[in-house]
């Protein structure tokens, strides 16, 4: 089973609702990466249209590949090696795509609730009897846009703790999925 995680920064919607394109966050770049090279997902892609953005997260890529961080932290460099740098959504299914011979089962992630959610307990059954490869999108900002969620196969329910409070870092929440996905 091939998996793959998306960090789109194009198509967000800020807090006012009007559709963005939001930062990239350097900090997103190695720990999304251990959270996937440690579940076992096949590549993590960040994708922004902007090529200044796309340039600062090959230069932090190549300090922890090639630079002094490959030597002080081994890691580090082990879970970056699971990540590519793309411009946007549809260059992610291409080289999906290329990669498995079948485009993805795009899944996104939200922190709404709505109709027909998917359960994490139904999607870890699924995965045990899809053959498709299965690529799980993440927002930025505060969430994705309508016209990237109409991209979406599945969605899967939001996380939810014990409070009405419900705003994790984008982070701490793939953290969560992985787990509920991947552990039982």
């Amino acid at each position: 089973m091939k998996f793959f995680v998306a960090l789109l920064h194009d198509g967000m919607v800020d807090k006012q609702g009007n559709n963005v394109t939001t930062s990239l966050t350097l900090i997103d770049l190695h720990d999304i990466s251990r959270s996937c090279k440690t579940y076992g997902v096949t590549n993590f892609f960040i994708a922004h249209p902007s090529p200044h953005m796309r340039k600062l997260a090959h230069t932090l890529f190549e300090h922890w590949d090639l630079g002094y961080g490959a030597t002080y932290n081994s890691n580090r460099k082990d879970a970056l090696s699971i990540l590519k740098i793309t411009q946007n959504l549809q260059d992610i299914i291409a080289e999906i795509d290329q990669i498995c011979g079948q485009p993805p089962l795009i899944l996104a992630s939200t922190a709404k609730d709505g109709e027909n959610r998917l359960s994490f307990e139904d999607l870890r059954r699924d995965l045990n009897t899809l053959d498709q490869p299965q690529l799980l999108l993440l927002g930025s900002g505060w969430g994705m846009g309508e016209a990237l969620l109409s991209h979406a196969h599945k969605i899967l329910e939001p996380i939810s703790g014990p409070t009405d409070f419900n705003h994790l870092s984008v982070r701490s929440a793939l953290a969560i999925m992985l787990d509920r996905i991947f552990c039982r």
